[in-house]
């Protein structure tokens, strides 16, 4: 099996308002600790469709923060792993580690979302998801640090200290 390059480009991050409204970072506060943006994922050059509540530029970034972290964890051995937001009409990602390898599919969620018959089993290698990985949290959190308020939410910083 051919192992494919995977990458996790984050390309925007706002703090979700009315509607579709995207107010900047700064607006951040331990009241309205929600991050969106746009998180794209790339395997062998194809974007992973599926992404964003409104859009792709819509992803929830802390549910994708943690998402990650738990494909990391959850798949130190081998085994499987299942991103599901439970949201209305999205489907979900499913994680098989079998060996150096990890296998993406694209399954129902229980939100009602369907399966996708071009993104079954499409393998990239581990060692190249955990580099992925690091380096969005590592933008995001640059990001939220530099760009943010002086005063992050303790659910940001509670992410922070969380080994990577």
């Amino acid at each position: 099996m051919a192992e494919a390059s995977v990458k996790l480009e984050l390309l925007s991050a706002h703090v979700p308002g009315e509607d579709t409204e995207r107010r900047p970072l700064t607006e951040l506060h331990e009241d309205e600790p929600h991050i969106h943006g746009e998180l794209r994922w790339t395997i062998a050059g194809r974007q992973v469709p599926g992404m964003g509540f409104w859009g792709p530029d819509d992803v929830c970034l802390g549910e994708w923060w943690d998402g990650i972290n738990a494909t990391l964890t959850g798949l130190a051995a081998e085994g499987t792993h299942t991103l599901d937001s439970c949201e209305q009409g999205d489907s979900a990602f499913l994680f098989e580690r079998r060996g150096e390898s990890v296998l993406l599919s694209i399954v129902a969620g229980m939100g009602g979302g369907d399966s996708n018959p071009d993104w079954q089993q499409v393998p990239f290698a581990w060692a190249d998801w955990g580099a992925a990985a690091c380096a969005f949290r590592q933008q995001l959190r640059e990001w939220i640090e530099t760009k943010g308020p002086r005063d992050i939410p303790s659910e940001w910083t509670a992410r922070f200290s969380e080994q990577m």
